[in-house]
């Protein structure tokens, strides 16, 4: 307060001081109020907020796991299609058809040897057999029979170059 204010409040009577205060506490006891009410107001919208960020929050859960989902659905149809049209390797395909199968895929004739490798990456049956040459070899034989394979003789080296018809 300034030195005016001071002065002119002590030339007021008892009467008008005490006026003067109930005023002021009047209005400060509006503005209070006033104040209590955007504070509520302000509470209420910040709740009303929070629901609605907890509501577009589970929604976009619920996409994102819907999207992963259908990526997922995606990979096994795509998978299920690539087996069905024989451009995957399919461990629970016969033995002739996964030769066919490894001779396809390389697009050239292959030794046996090569062939072995081939299924022993790919093929968790084949690397548990003891001998896989003689395995391999059936198989090869069986599939020359039925003409799904080729087998030609290599002048000057062992075995035979497999390739398809």
């Amino acid at each position: 307060m300034t030195y005016l204010e001071v002065l002119v409040l002590q030339q007021k009577s008892k009467e008008e001081l005490i006026k003067l205060i109930l005023e002021l506490q009047e209005r400060d006891k509006n503005a209070v109020e006033q104040y209590s009410k955007l504070y509520k107001r302000l509470r209420e919208v910040e709740e009303k907020h929070k629901k609605e960020l907890s509501v577009y929050e589970e929604r976009a859960e619920r996409y994102l796991n819907l999207y992963a989902e259908s990526d997922i659905e995606k990979e096994n149809y795509k998978r299920v299609a690539d087996l069905k049209l024989g451009k995957t390797y399919n461990i629970n395909a016969n033995w002739i058809d996964k030769i066919v199968f490894v001779l396809k895929a390389a697009e050239r004739p292959l030794r046996s040897s090569e062939i072995i490798d081939i299924l022993v990456k790919n093929d968790i049956a084949f690397r548990t057999l003891t001998d896989q040459r003689k395995a391999l070899s059936a198989h090869l034989n069986r599939a020359m029979k039925y003409g799904r394979i080729i087998g030609e003789k290599l002048k000057g080296e062992n075995g035979y170059l497999f390739k398809l018809p």
